[in-house]
């Protein structure tokens, strides 16, 4: 079953990234699988539903990558900072379709579908706030940096698709390094610490 609902999301990303999601209807996506559209419902109830997962998918694996990778062992704050923001950004750039689709599509989500992604959202930023201030008080970064700098740090994440395409002037890695140095520098822990 996981397997087939994960299987209609990919069809539907890739359709929803080229066409648009007004201009794609539950027939292409069915089209494109080779399936009936009664099959898609047995799945989904509808095309908005078929969205939300879409949407949900990036902003759910990126809080998994970044609990996980601080539930790991980091010698400090800054290196922790550095390895999360390398961890997310390859799940952007991997999921690169997904990110758009939500950022051009979620106007389309039903009330309480962009309401429950958002908390997705802030449970991110505030979790990159709560490491950004344990590396203040640990004297690793800047006295001065506000923790909303963790909203900042995200935005960067997620606007990767802006400026990375596969196959253009930088790879993932020049972009994910990119990443990395401008993330540090706004959570002013540009210098390693000893």
């Amino acid at each position: 079953m996981a397997f087939k609902t994960n299987r209609i999301v990919e069809v539907a990303s890739r359709l929803f990234y080229q066409s648009g999601y007004s201009s794609c209807t539950l027939d292409n996506v069915a089209e494109q699988l080779g399936v009936t559209k009664p099959f898609l419902y047995s799945y989904f109830k509808n095309k908005e539903a078929i969205l939300a997962a879409i949407c949900e998918v990036g902003i759910s694996e990126a809080l998994a990558v970044l609990e996980a990778t601080l539930a790991g062992d980091h010698k400090n704050h800054r290196d922790l900072l550095a390895e999360v923001v390398r961890q997310v950004g390859r799940i952007v750039i991997d999921r690169q379709e997904y990110v758009v689709v939500y950022q051009r599509e979620m106007k389309h989500l039903s009330a309480d579908d962009h309401e429950r992604i958002l908390r997705l959202r802030h449970s991110f930023d505030h979790q990159i706030a709560e490491l950004i201030r344990e590396g203040i008080e640990a004297g690793e970064f800047r006295e001065d940096t506000d923790s909303f700098v963790a909203v900042w740090i995200g935005g960067l994440i997620s606007w990767i698709p802006t400026w990375y395409s596969p196959g253009g002037q930088r790879s993932a890695d020049d972009v994910i390094d990119q990443l990395v140095t401008a993330a540090l520098r706004l959570a002013g822990a540009e210098k390693p610490t000893n």
